[in-house]
């Protein structure tokens, strides 16, 4: 696990696991579902649950549906809170994209955190 990761977890409040850090050494690989972090981990089913879900709330773990695609589990390590995230529906390769990528024009204001746009990436 990076060292910039732990540091995000800290500054969130949360203690650097050893669950925890399973599973975002499984992100970290890429988008995994449920399924794949389980059997990665080899962690119980409910501990993974309660990780991801305190993962989810500080922003450093999204949960993205792909059509055609079970749920899958992104790793964030972007640090600004608010940005667009691109996602490839055949590889389920996912980026965080810089947060000026997307610009509202005036006098619009946007309050949404979560942006995913599902294309197809250059490798695909």
């Amino acid at each position: 696990m990076k060292a910039k990761l732990r540091r995000r977890l800290h500054s969130e409040g949360l203690r650097c696991t050893h669950p925890r850090r399973c599973i975002i050494d499984a992100l970290e690989k890429g988008p995994r579902t449920h399924a794949e972090i389980l059997e990665e981990t080899q962690l119980d089913r409910v501990t993974v649950y309660r990780n991801l879900i305190a993962l989810q709330k500080i922003g450093m773990v999204y949960r993205v549906y792909l059509p055609g695609h079970e749920p899958v589990y992104v790793l964030c390590e972007g640090e600004s809170p608010s940005h667009a995230h691109f996602f490839c529906r055949e590889c389920r390769k996912g980026i965080c994209l810089p947060p000026e990528t997307i610009q509202i024009a005036e006098p619009w204001a946007s309050r949404a955190e979560r942006v995913f746009l599902i294309g197809k990436c250059p490798d695909c």
